[in-house]
């Protein structure tokens, strides 16, 4: 399995380590959230597995060309707009959550649509680059980023004010029965590797996917959920923890690092975790953008030899960013993420069905 779809795993993971999927487990703490995260993770492998294994039937070749080379218009056309429109939804969640962050936290007097802004300025240059130019880029952010985040998460692991005792506590529900809205949030987690429908074309993947890599993901994925949940627990005690909005926020102002130039761990998580977010969300819009270019291209839309067509896509997309972030709060966001990843095994569905589809009307 190629490195780069490690990365997009690990971006993901990362980038929903501290926003809606802690406060969605937190608010089922008491309803069989361990078991849905044990669930989660079962599923979350075998899924990653299995449509990783099924592309490598299609080398050199992204999503969309293996639909249209196997399948009429009316099959593929619904199939493409829906992983687009649900890219781009997974890519305004990540948008939202971070600048309500930053808003809150960091910039509390500056303006939310300035603040939209300018991470949009941002994103923007980056969704016109190479597609390699985004592997490598993903590649340099984990390089740099990585160190510090885990430097970080040791600092909170190793801790005083750490109470297993909370811990222990939360693992006394273990019984309790699943929780679909935290199993889906907790599935979450490993899709990043679906972004292979786009880099499918630039990625090698030289043999199938196996048991060592399913071991590697089980190991991060429930390292990555067990710190997601059970961290803020030890910090902020058992029974009041979904009362939090931001847990992981709440909890690294518990972390002081008394021989740093920056004393208070939150600026660092903050500074740190909105890198990767970046990433994650060029990442996730990068790839809706090639999807929705692959139904929508006015030929007629251009200027000199130059079609317009992926510009007005970015520009709709940083509208509807200023409008949603204009307009929803935490609470609100909370109830919408949530939507979202309850539809997460209905997306894998209609993947795998489309990749099967495809695998034997062309008869690999």
């Amino acid at each position: 399995m190629s490195r780069y779809l490690y990365y997009f795993i690990l971006i993901t993971m990362v980038t929903n380590l501290i926003v809606s999927v802690p406060k969605i487990l937190m608010r089922d703490s008491k309803d069989g959230v361990i078991l849905s995260m044990i669930i989660a993770v079962i599923t979350g492998i075998i899924l990653t597995i299995i449509v990783i294994n099924l592309f490598s039937y299609f080398p050199n070749m992204t999503f969309p060309e293996i639909l249209k080379k196997s399948t009429p218009k009316w099959f593929y056309f619904p199939i493409l707009l829906y992983f687009a429109s649900s890219w781009f939804a997974a890519g305004l969640i990540t948008l939202t959550n971070y600048i309500l962050m930053f808003n809150t936290f960091v910039s509390p007097e500056t303006s939310i649509t300035i603040t939209t802004l300018a991470f949009l300025l941002v994103i923007s240059f980056g969704m016109f680059i190479k597609e390699k130019s985004v592997l490598y880029m993903t590649e340099l952010v984990l390089i740099i980023f990585l160190p510090f985040i885990s430097f970080l998460l040791i600092k909170v692991y190793t801790e005083p004010k750490f109470e297993w005792d909370f811990v222990k506590i939360a693992f006394t529900y273990l019984n309790d029965y699943p929780s679909y809205n935290s199993y889906s949030a907790s599935m979450y987690m490993f899709i990043g590797a679906v972004n292979i429908v786009i880099f499918n074309k630039y990625i090698k993947i030289k043999k199938k996917a196996g048991l060592k890599q399913m071991v590697i993901l089980g190991l991060t994925g429930v390292f990555i959920l067990f710190t997601t949940y059970f961290i803020p627990i030890g910090f902020n005690g058992f029974e009041q923890i979904d009362n939090l909005t931001f847990p992981w926020i709440t909890t690294s102002d518990s972390v002081r690092m008394k021989y740093s130039i920056i004393e208070r761990a939150t600026f660092l998580f903050i500074i740190l975790f909105i890198g990767v977010a970046f990433i994650s969300l060029l990442i996730h819009w990068y790839v809706s953008l090639k999807l929705f270019g692959s139904i929508f291209h006015f030929k007629k839309f251009k200027l000199k030899d130059t079609n317009l067509t992926p510009y007005l896509i970015v520009f709709l997309f940083g509208l509807m960013a200023l409008a949603t972030t204009r307009v929803i709060n935490e609470f609100e966001l909370v109830k919408l993420s949530m939507l979202f990843y309850n539809l997460i095994p209905l997306f894998y569905g209609v993947l795998i069905v489309s990749l099967l589809t495809a695998k034997r009307r062309l008869k690999l």
